[in-house]
């Protein structure tokens, strides 16, 4: 990778689990989450809309300012008939001065390959083609189970299930999706 131009910010991806966030990388994820997601009031006391993830990708500038962020939920989910282990990825913001720099590109670069690591075969998230299409997003038609669906539908982001191969040699499966729970 090229080192970047003079004038160009340097940004730093860092992974982090969940569990070990302190409380004031707390504060900061609370504060830029609740800026990124104005419709859920859960954020004021919580770093999480639904579940907690047990991971983490921050993205920081060289001042060491949260700029970014994206959390993976290591879940099993039931697809085709069998049980499939996939990463729920969840909660993809950025502070909005620092949009439009390849941030959302780069911290799913990381994720993913810390999926791979993980043999992980599939990527999963609820968003827009358009954002996540470059990262090797594609949206899927199969009909979902999801708990509390009809807080989904009223999502004004209205995102679309989307699926990344990340380790699978083989397509997405056909059949219901179960996602044991909700959104993430």
């Amino acid at each position: 990778m090229p080192a970047p131009a003079a004038s160009e910010p340097i940004y730093t991806v860092v992974h982090c689990l969940d569990a070990e966030v302190s409380a004031a990388q707390d504060r900061e994820l609370r504060h830029l989450l609740l800026a990124s997601f104005p419709h859920e009031p859960v954020l004021l006391t919580r770093r999480y809309i639904h579940e907690a993830p047990a991971h983490r990708w921050l993205v920081r500038t060289a001042a060491g300012d949260l700029v970014a962020h994206t959390a993976v939920h290591d879940k099993v989910i039931f697809v085709g008939g069998r049980d499939l282990r996939i990463g729920g990825v969840a909660e993809v913001c950025v502070a909005h001065p620092y949009r439009g720099r390849g941030l959302v590109r780069r911290m799913l670069a990381e994720a993913h390959a810390w999926m791979q690591g993980e043999a992980i075969p599939f990527a999963m998230l609820f968003g827009q083609p358009k954002i996540y299409g470059s990262s090797g997003y594609a949206i899927i038609e199969n009909p979902m189970v999801i708990q509390g669906s009809l807080i989904h539908q009223l999502n004004p982001f209205k995102g679309k299930p989307l699926v990344h191969a990340i380790t699978a040699t083989d397509p997405w499966p056909a059949g219901t999706v179960d996602l044991h729970g909700p959104t993430f």
